[in-house]
């Protein structure tokens, strides 16, 4: 299980994480405008990684999209 918070200023990058074979993963987006600290903090003390996508920052509706393709293809769920 693994639930993975986009955030553009996490110190890791999305393909610097280790994604499991198996189990959930849970990719959560934030809004336009991102989350405030308090439910970034909220979600990383609930076990959440943070990570970005990458120097710019994508709207909500293509982060999560794009963020999924990328954990997927990093897996062999997909190979």
């Amino acid at each position: 299980r693994l639930a993975i918070l986009l955030d553009p200023a996490a110190p890791v990058g999305l393909g610097g994480i280790g994604v499991p074979d198996r189990g959930e993963i849970l990719v959560i987006v934030g809004p336009e405008g991102g989350l405030t600290p308090a439910e970034a903090d909220a979600l990383t003390q609930a076990g959440a990684v943070a990570a970005r996508l990458g120097p710019t920052v994508l709207r909500s509706s293509s982060a999560g999209p794009v963020a999924a393709a990328l954990v997927l293809a990093s897996t062999p769920r997909w190979a």
